[in-house]
């Protein structure tokens, strides 16, 4: 956790873009189609664990899903494939900033987000853009899937700790809620811990990514 007493101090932003929804696994397979180094069978084990899109089939995603977000793809994969669009995984403050939608909708956040920890994984992700946007034109930034930022682990210890296998109950380093501003934003702190277990190799089945460049 953070000092006892010490005050949040305001951190300045310069402009940035980001992604409307989550990048899509028909939009992942159209990536590995010319960066074919990233498919499954050729990625090198130092970049993605052996879980890497592991429900993927000869460069393609499992049936249905091609509109669902991609998930099981590990940092590198990630920023990748958002280098090769011209863009880079948003910074863990600019995504928070864009979470936050300038204090508009908090109570709807805090509580799709408890929703979201009290249900089990199912066997198949929703499709993107099914939720209301917020008021940056942004959807599903909680509710579907956790996601890659560009500084993931800075607040966290580098313990080697993770679940792959549910949202809420994986055994997470004390440090890793450091960049937590409010201590009783639960929601807030479980995506810290979240993002300090994490290592840049680790994929998970309810993990994606959404891209962000400067403006």
């Amino acid at each position: 956790m953070g000092q006892r007493g010490a005050e949040p101090r305001p951190i300045a932003l310069k402009a940035f873009r980001l992604d409307r929804f989550p990048v899509t696994s028909a939009q992942f397979a159209a990536f590995l189609a010319t960066n074919p180094q990233w498919r499954r069978e050729a990625a090198p084990r130092l970049f993605v664990d052996p879980n890497y899109l592991r429900r993927w089939r000869e460069g393609a995603p499992a049936a249905g899903e091609a509109l669902a977000p991609v998930t099981n793809v590990s940092w590198f994969a990630a920023q990748a494939f958002c280098e090769a669009r011209g863009g880079r995984l948003p910074t863990t403050d600019e995504w928070e900033y864009a979470l936050a939608d300038a204090g508009r909708g908090r109570d709807q956040v805090t509580r799709i987000s408890l929703d979201w920890f009290a249900r089990p994984n199912g066997a198949r992700l929703g499709e993107v853009g099914q939720g209301a946007a917020n008021g940056y034109g942004l959807s599903d930034m909680v509710g579907l899937v956790w996601e890659w930022t560009e500084d993931f682990s800075a607040t966290g210890s580098g313990a080697e700790q993770r679940n792959t296998s549910s949202k809420d109950d994986a055994a997470f380093c004390g440090g890793g809620a450091a960049g937590v501003r409010d201590p009783a934003d639960y929601p807030a702190l479980m995506r810290y811990a979240l993002r300090a277990s994490l290592k840049a190799r680790y994929t998970q089945d309810n993990l994606g990514f959404r891209c962000a460049g400067d403006e």
